[in-house]
């Protein structure tokens, strides 16, 4: 049985769920200066991506993995047979973000444009740092 303080709590995390996708658009409105409009247009965009974009993203991610544990192995065949299927992976994924970014573009002025490749470039700074791409850069370099 619930006690009183289960209830309120309960209410606070679904409340939170619930507005997860709008506050991941939140950091966007303020980096690019959005009206409200935009930010409303901004969200269905994401919206209409994020589940292609997720299926994808946890493809991509199964994938590495299985690769990764290939590569700790030390089995050539299976690194060979996986290293082309991420790489259709990631092009895929890749695609689908352009895609939601083109849409996004759409939207903005020339100003926030050239915000929007500010924020794209620190994204892409920041996938540097998941040690799947650097496994996955290492390899294909050698």
């Amino acid at each position: 049985m619930l006690n009183a303080l289960s209830k309120p709590v309960i209410v606070f995390v679904c409340l939170l769920i619930i507005s997860m996708p709008v506050w991941s658009d939140a950091p966007l409105k303020g980096k690019l200066g959005l009206d409200s409009d935009q930010a409303s247009q901004v969200r269905e965009i994401k919206k209409k991506y994020r589940q292609s974009s997720r299926s994808k993203r946890q493809e991509l991610h199964r994938e590495k993995r299985k690769l990764r544990r290939a590569r700790n192995a030390n089995d050539s065949q299976a690194i060979a047979e996986l290293e082309p299927v991420v790489q259709t992976l990631k092009s895929e994924f890749q695609q689908i973000r352009n895609s939601e970014n083109n849409e996004i573009r759409r939207l903005l002025t020339p100003e926030q444009n050239q915000k929007f490749d500010q924020v794209l470039q620190q994204r892409r700074a920041m996938v540097g740092s998941s040690r799947d791409n650097k496994d996955l850069e290492k390899t294909i370099a050698d």
